[in-house]
């Protein structure tokens, strides 16, 4: 990966080359996207926001051409660029600014917050939307194809789909945001990524709104599906500043990296790890188990 960013980086032509051409695969293999998505950072935070928008601008243009000549609707394609490219653009250019990757997941937060105000407000009972969705779209292939569910558990689901679904976007855009930075940092300035990661951490005010959105999302959720859409997105990113406490505290101790892997695979296989990163996030805000005087 890191010879395809250095590739990347050697004049314009080749990053509109190489992003035209992860684009392109993605039509087919949706995660190949993350890679164009992290090209379209790196160009973004290495060379200028401008060159950053020309790429992007190719990366969409050859999505939606290949997604309608192949399936002839372009709505397939929209999803593809909000999932992997425009909205990682938009953070890119904060990163760029701030140089604070704070900002940039802050920002991430409040994009994925004004969608699900937006949504709600369009759909109304989203449950409901999701529930119809399912009846009208996906059960019937299920029955075509004869697979075995339990009916009883579509209801349960419906009203967490769009908590899921905010928490995948903001841990993906942020996941290929981070990408570009690490490629920045080893191509150009070796190390910068791991003091970058180590200096995360949300501004108190954001982590006070956080906390009350949270809890108050947790209580009442199944009343307000709003702020129980909205504490999924809090949890995520507070599990982020989390997660760069304890990158901080094994490199502090010298511990094992194997005490980062474990935690990864307890992460990946019990969502209960979310909540807990997020509370460690949460109280490092105020607690500043990392010593530092000041947020970044």
């Amino acid at each position: 990966m890191l010879a395809l960013a250095n590739y990347s980086m050697k004049g314009p032509m080749q990053a509109n080359i190489a992003v035209v051409l992860l684009s392109a695969l993605s039509v087919w293999i949706a995660p190949i996207g993350i890679l164009a998505g992290g090209i379209v950072a790196l160009v973004t935070l290495r060379v200028n926001a401008v060159e950053g928008a020309k790429t992007l601008i190719w990366a969409m243009i050859v999505q939606i051409a290949l997604t309608v000549m192949l399936s002839g609707s372009y709505m397939p394609a929209v999803i593809a660029i909000m999932e992997y490219l425009l909205p990682v653009f938009i953070m890119a250019v904060v990163l760029r600014e701030t140089n604070s990757l704070a900002q940039a997941l802050h920002l991430g937060m409040l994009m994925i917050g004004v969608g699900l105000v937006g949504f709600h407000l369009i759909v109304g009972d989203t449950s409901a939307w999701w529930l119809e969705l399912f009846n009208s779209q996906i059960k019937p292939l299920l029955d075509t194809a004869g697979v075995d569910y339990q009916s009883d558990f579509v209801p349960k689901m419906a009203q967490m789909v769009t908590m899921l679904l905010s928490v995948f976007a903001l841990i993906l855009w942020f996941s290929i945001l981070m990408l570009g930075r690490w490629w920045q940092s080893q191509l150009y300035y070796p190390g910068q990524f791991q003091t970058d990661f180590h200096q995360l951490m949300l501004p108190k005010s954001t982590a006070t709104i956080a906390v009350v959105i949270a809890i108050t999302g947790l209580i009442v959720g199944q009343e307000i599906r709003l702020l129980y859409d909205i504490s999924g997105v809090v949890i995520a990113a507070l599990m982020f500043q989390g997660l760069s406490v304890a990158h901080y505290m094994v490199k502090e101790r010298e511990a094992s990296n194997a005490w980062l892997v474990g935690l990864y695979v307890l992460l990946f296989l019990l969502p209960q790890m979310m909540l807990i990163l997020a509370t460690i996030g949460l109280l490092d805000s105020w607690m500043n188990f990392r010593g530092r005087g000041e947020t970044q």
